[in-house]
């Protein structure tokens, strides 16, 4: 499977207190199935946690980088429901990251997901992301209840979502480079967080800052 996947669209949202129960529903009972439905979208997963901010994580591996600028996508993300038209303006703290898989360990979707996002170094994003994946990754991938290591080089970082005009791509943070360490429960990824990828070993590695940092839990995944 692991294979297959070379395009990623990740989220991190708040969102208002007083809209988070309709929140949380309709992202189980109507986006995942919805988003996870668009041609090329392997699946689409969300995360939670009651320490990390943002407080909610989710990830949509795609086949290609090309389906998350594709018409039928754009055309999706034109249509909303009615229900995501009352959700969206709700969330609040949102990047959104459209990445490239430039380094993909092991295989199938942990329980548990460590999220790091890096801006680079005077030497740039691609240098960083290939000195992580060559460095760290198979490192990582080897430790006990390590499931999958992923370094995800941003090519946008926000989609536009305006939905009284056509959604269009901004560049909001091209440059960013995120690691996402997913494993079987959160106690190895919280060693890891403090241990390989504190923040030292990042920046000796090619980053210039550690944007956010994030332990989540998985609680639902819709696969195509």
């Amino acid at each position: 499977m692991a294979s297959q996947r070379t395009g990623l669209l990740a989220v991190w949202t708040d969102v208002e207190p007083a809209a988070e129960a309709d929140f949380n529903e309709w992202y189980d009972r109507e986006h995942l199935a919805e988003r996870a439905a668009n041609a090329g979208f392997l699946n689409a997963r969300r995360y939670q946690s009651a320490q990390a901010a943002p407080r909610y994580f989710a990830a949509y591996d795609t086949r290609s980088l090309a389906v998350l600028g594709s018409p039928a996508y754009l055309k999706a993300l034109a249509n909303q429901t009615a229900w995501s038209r009352r959700v969206l303006p709700r969330m609040r703290n949102t990047t959104r990251m459209i990445a490239a898989l430039a380094s993909d360990r092991g295989a199938g979707l942990g329980g548990a997901m460590l999220t790091v996002r890096l801006a680079p170094g005077p030497a740039g994003a691609a240098p960083l992301a290939e000195a992580l994946g060559r460095d760290l990754l198979a490192a990582l991938a080897a430790l006990p209840g390590v499931v999958r290591v992923s370094v995800a080089l941003g090519v946008v970082a926000s989609l536009d979502m305006d939905t009284k005009r056509p959604p269009r791509l901004a560049a909001e943070r091209p440059d960013a480079v995120a690691l996402l360490v997913e494993g079987t429960d959160l106690l190895p990824l919280e060693g890891i967080s403090g241990g390989p990828l504190r923040d030292d070993a990042l920046c000796a590695a090619g980053a210039g800052a550690v944007l956010q940092r994030g332990l989540y839990r998985m609680s639902k995944t819709v696969l195509a």
